[in-house]
């Protein structure tokens, strides 16, 4: 589709983080919970703009039905938490830990409560801080499942991050020759990347920005999740597997293709086009309404059809959003329908031992009727096939 969205890199307004507040106070009355306590640091950036770090000090946030949310802070950070978070937030501070009877985190945190209520945890919650949670707990990932569908200005912010793995992309691919090695790559385009991103905002908070620039050689391309030595080097031939992805302020995207440098072995041409149209079937699938599962199992059974379901180890795509993985996901067992404004990945894989990975990633809006992709990149086979005489 050819609607044009315009990327946002200012934070979020007081009026969009009190719609995520409001959302997450609606299913708490449905689900009958008087408090949900939230310790993901991701959760807790979505609901306040404030990141943190996960370490022995927690920060542990505190909502109820009606009023300010509470957020339990070692002292330490207080001025950290006050100079990012957004919106209101009633602080209660503890000195250090571990600290004498009484003045403990979980001193002040059980302090907070009212007797005999239920309390929403989330499933990640550690059990030291669940243990210490007064109440009827009811464990329950509420705000995971506001996150599922992005508001308009959560579009803006991941087209923004789009344009940063388009550019770091479009970048790598002129760089790869074959024996190029990973470190150089790694280093010259995630520096292009985050440069862009600071001037983009300038004032970025750099927990929640990441950027990753890779690509996987045919002789382990095979193994999508492997982590490359520095000093691996690019091939001729094929197939390469490049990785770009981006958390941009908080905004998590990526960008993934199968080429080649110099020729195209021919063994590897059929399962590149499987693939491929593998591909496009999910495509062709993307409409709201359609089940998640469906998707994925139509996926699967196109490649298994094609000789190929032995090298299929993993679903056609999953969510993006405040992070880079996460719901809703495109697999055989996921059993909800695809909703406007749910922001997905794309990439059905091919992967034989011997021969290499082939997997085109995208990330992808879905619309009222269809999808818009948001990542752009080379897609067939004619313009993977880099030159590599100059």
């Amino acid at each position: 589709m050819s609607i044009k969205i315009k990327g946002i890199t200012t934070p979020p307004s007081i009026d969009e983080l009190s719609d995520r507040l409001e959302r997450v106070r609606n299913k708490m009355v449905e689900e009958n919970l008087d408090y949900y306590v939230s310790f993901d640091p991701v959760n807790i950036y979505y609901l306040t703009n404030f990141a943190n770090n996960v370490h022995e000090r927690p920060f542990i946030l505190i909502i109820e039905r009606e009023g300010i949310p509470k957020m339990v802070v070692p002292l330490l950070e207080k001025s950290h938490v006050e100079s990012r978070a957004l919106g209101e937030l009633e602080f209660h501070s503890y000195y250090e830990f571990p600290a004498p009877q009484g003045q403990n985190w979980y001193d002040i945190y059980r302090s907070l409560f009212e007797k005999d209520k239920i309390v929403g945890i989330e499933a990640a919650m550690p059990s030291g801080i669940a243990e210490k949670t007064p109440g009827t707990k009811v464990i329950t990932d509420i705000i995971e499942e506001i996150r599922i569908i992005k508001s308009d200005y959560e579009v803006g912010r991941c087209v923004h991050a789009c344009k940063i793995v388009n550019k770091g992309h479009k970048e790598l691919l002129k760089m790869c020759k074959p024996g190029m090695h990973e470190f150089a790559l790694y280093q010259k385009i995630t520096g292009s990347m985050t440069s862009k991103i600071i001037m983009d905002i300038p004032d970025a908070n750099f927990i929640v920005c990441k950027t990753v620039a890779a690509v996987w050689p045919p002789s382990f391309s095979h193994d999508p999740h492997i982590i490359p030595k520095i000093f691996a080097e690019m091939e001729e031939g094929g197939p390469h597997v490049s990785i770009v992805s981006a958390q941009v302020d908080g905004y998590g995207v990526e960008l993934e293709r199968t080429f080649f440098l110099g020729h195209v072995p021919e063994k590897v041409k059929e399962p590149f086009e499987v693939m491929f149209h593998a591909r496009e079937l999910a495509y062709n699938l993307l409409k709201p309404g359609t089940l998640m599962s469906e998707i994925d199992h139509k996926v699967r059974k196109f490649i298994t059809d094609k000789g190929y379901g032995d090298y299929i180890i993993h679903r056609t795509g999953h969510g993006l959003g405040i992070t880079g993985h996460e719901a809703p996901y495109l697999a055989e067992g996921y059993d909800k329908p695809l909703e406007p404004n749910m922001l997905i990945s794309i990439e059905p894989g091919i992967y034989i031992p011997g021969i290499g990975g082939f997997r085109h990633s995208d990330s992808v809006l879905i619309t009222n009727d269809g999808y818009i992709k948001l990542t752009k990149a080379p897609e067939n086979i004619e313009d993977l096939t880099l030159n590599i005489s100059n």
